[in-house]
């Protein structure tokens, strides 16, 4: 993949209402301070995305396949399976909030037929991936920052609000919802960068893409909430632009999720070898459209805060472990019983360290998981090198 379409591509990932919401939800610190923590998280999270793609280009092996280097055969196996669910729960949300933002643009609208029309978008968008229409996507991306740019300018003129201050926001909080959201991309990031014309496509491009794209999708929602004291959903209901809101809705749906979609194929090929994506995409992507019908909208706003943090929960320990192997030089894990058992253990030993910290909002879950993976895992790869 060339530089401009690795750019596109991971600007079209950053586009989406679930970055502008999330953004909406740290009004309550302020402007200045709500901004520093989205730079800040952003410098984090960005970072360790494009660390990802740095190795799977210098291993040339996709997401699943690095986490099978590191762990095992069979402990990438779990990973991959851990990947299908958390990809296909976020393909789920994307067709979810689409649905709910479109029914509150036109009230009479169902909002099942429509979540499963984005669904059925989502699925062919993915399937015509890496097709002679791949340009298809990057001309969408670059509609898609233009109309976002007319919504950020009618929001510019509406009337100020107030902001009802959230209970127990703290910057730790903040930041780790501001790091979560790029460390989210963090399993499938080698799925593309792999295939990169060199490093700097691999690693740098994504992280410009996406850092730039979220960045902005954060900051937006924030004026919208400090400005209107209202979220987006309310901004695109009572829009002018009907129009041009419903079309950034099902674009950004679609630059979006198809990546997850695409990805969420190859984790199952990992798991169950299969030559051809297309058999697995339909399967992922018809079955996420019958759990979007299914969804409990009303409960969107708490279920994505927990869905992030359940994300870095898991996937920032085993990325720790293929951090450490990584720059250890530690060589690809032959266990006859296809398991890294000190880096499993590592593993849930940094899951442990997230989710207390999540529990009891004890400094950044982030950082303090792959410090005690370190901890856990360091002195085991010291020892296998001794013996070497």
């Amino acid at each position: 993949m060339k530089k401009n379409g690795m750019f596109l591509l991971w600007l079209g990932a950053a586009i989406s209402i679930s970055e502008i919401y999330t953004g909406g939800l740290l009004a309550p610190l302020g402007f200045s301070k709500a901004l520093t923590t989205i730079i800040l998280g952003h410098l984090m999270g960005t970072g360790i995305l494009a660390l990802g793609g740095y190795v799977s280009f210098i291993r040339r092996r996709n997401a699943m396949d690095s986490a099978a280097f590191s762990l095992g055969r069979n402990g990438g196996r779990l990973v991959a399976l851990g990947n299908v669910i958390q990809l296909t729960g976020w393909t789920v949300v994307m067709v979810v909030q689409a649905g709910g933002a479109i029914t509150g643009i036109f009230p009479a609208l169902p909002f099942a037929p429509v979540s499963l029309v984005l669904c059925l978008l989502v699925l062919l968008w993915a399937l015509i991936f890496g097709s002679p229409v791949q340009w298809l996507n990057s001309a969408v991306v670059i509609l898609l920052a233009v109309l976002s740019g007319v919504l950020f300018w009618e929001s510019a003129g509406r009337a100020p609000g107030s902001i009802v201050p959230l209970e127990g926001l703290r910057f730790a909080l903040a930041l780790e919802l501001s790091i979560a959201m790029p460390v989210s991309w963090l399993p499938l990031v080698g799925d593309y960068s792999y295939r990169a014309t060199d490093l700097c496509c691999a690693s740098v491009i994504p992280f410009a893409g996406y850092f730039l794209g979220s960045v902005c999708m954060y900051s937006f929602g924030l004026f919208i909430a400090l400005k209107t004291g209202e979220d987006f959903f309310a901004l695109i209901a009572a829009s002018r632009f009907r129009l041009i809101a419903c079309a950034v809705v099902v674009f950004s749906t679609l630059t979006t999720a198809f990546l997850d979609l695409y990805s969420a194929a190859v984790s199952f090929t990992r798991i169950i070898t299969i030559k051809n994506l297309k058999a697995p995409i339909l399967v992922i992507g018809l079955f996420s459209g019958i759990l979007s019908v299914a969804f409990p909208v009303e409960g969107y706003s708490g279920f994505l805060t927990h869905f992030l943090t359940a994300i870095g929960m898991v996937f920032v320990p085993v990325y720790g472990v293929i951090f450490m192997d990584f720059f250890m030089k530690r060589s690809e894990d032959k266990s006859p019983l296809g398991i890294n058992l000190p880096g499993l253990v590592a593993v849930l030993g940094g899951m442990a360290v997230y989710a207390l910290c999540t529990r009891y909002t004890l400094g950044i879950p982030t950082l303090l998981s792959i410090a005690a993976v370190g901890i856990l895992y360091i002195p085991a790869v010291l020892g296998w090198t001794k013996r070497q």
